[in-house]
């Protein structure tokens, strides 16, 4: 399991990264005859991009992944007070410094998408191109304020004391995140990724975890402000952005706000909006998004990587199928079949 050490201003960060190549789901190193794909993850979901890492349309290239302070593996100091979008881009690219990540294609979901704006806006010679899936870039809308302060005081009263687990209130926060991330069509995919964000999510937010819980979450969040478009006017790259109509959060005026902003600054920019498809749209719809994604970046490459010819698993494969994931049943969709479980830590 590969981690890089790194110091930045705001602490230092032993940070869980991954590489997959066309010959290696979990390679040593970048391969520098391909193009490098650079991800920056949702919300608590380190492994959203599973059905991605999973595609060999897609596993042509260097998919290069890591997971955000107080997210998945990655370890380190406490996450500071005031710690903003701007710190997590400085971390995101002491760790690109550190890999020695060629300028390349930017793929980021939700809670990842202002990030890596944050470093294609002040770092644009950085970034190839720039594909956004249910973009969160712009300030929160009220109603979703309200619902991301209402999972917040769920999950924190779900832990009274430094060894108890309030399950009635822990299950209420978890109906919260299915509704908010797979609008309550649970898949056996979409139940897999959130048992293993439950592990993780006690991990890093349990009782003695409720401040990096509070930063790393409702501050982080409410706090985020649009980028001007003076910022946006940096933009060297095209950006297409992806939205789900049946994203029950973020209605479909918020991305085209975001894509009027983009295209008044002067970014080449567009719009691929999937039908049916929930705020998590790469998860279960990936057969309509990875092809998009994927003509998205040869058409901003120069190199032209050959097709992959082998069998290739996501570096989570294990890992989902551990606490529950049946491959042959995940886009059997059944809200009613929704639990919470407490699985054991896979290794």
């Amino acid at each position: 399991m590969p981690f890089a050490q790194v110091k930045t201003a705001s602490g230092n960060i032993k940070f869980h990264y991954i590489v997959s190549t066309p010959k290696a789901d979990c390679a040593e190193e970048i391969d520098p005859n391909l193009p490098v794909v650079l991800w920056f993850h949702s919300l608590a979901f380190p492994h959203v991009f599973h059905s991605q890492f999973a595609d060999p349309l897609l596993r042509k290239f260097n998919l290069v992944v890591f997971d955000l302070r107080s997210h998945g593996e990655t370890q380190g100091e406490d996450l500071p007070e005031g710690y903003s979008i701007k710190n997590a881009a400085d971390d995101a690219l002491a760790l690109m410094d550190t890999l020695q990540v060629p300028p390349c294609h930017f793929v980021a979901m939700d809670f990842g998408s202002p990030i890596a704006l944050q470093i294609a806006v002040s770092h644009p010679h950085r970034v190839l191109s720039f594909f956004i899936m249910s973009q969160t870039c712009l300030e929160e809308p009220p109603a979703v304020r309200e619902g991301h302060q209402q999972v917040y005081d769920s999950w924190s009263a779900s832990f009274p004391g430094p060894d108890e687990v309030d399950k009635e209130r822990m299950l209420e926060t978890s109906y919260g995140f299915a509704q908010f991330m797979f609008s309550n069509n649970m898949t056996s995919l979409a139940q897999a990724m959130f048992n293993l964000t439950f592990l993780m999510g006690q991990k890093h937010w349990g009782y003695h975890g409720q401040n990096n819980y509070r930063i790393a979450t409702i501050e982080f969040l409410l706090n985020r402000k649009a980028q001007p478009r003076t910022a946006l006017s940096c933009l060297q790259c095209p950006v297409k952005l992806v939205y789900g109509t049946e994203d029950v959060a973020y209605p479909q005026k918020y991305t085209e706000d975001f894509l009027r902003d983009l295209e008044h600054a002067g970014v080449t920019t567009s719009l691929h909006v999937v039908p049916g498809a929930p705020h998590f749209v790469g998860v279960d719809y990936a057969h309509q998004v990875n092809h998009v994604l994927h003509d998205f970046i040869m058409h901003n490459e120069n190199r032209k990587p050959p097709p992959v010819s082998s069998i290739v698993l996501s570096p989570w494969h294990e890992a989902l199928q551990a606490v529950g994931w049946d491959p042959e049943g995940a886009h059997d969709s059944d809200s009613d079949d929704f639990v919470v479980t407490y699985p054991s830590r896979p290794h």
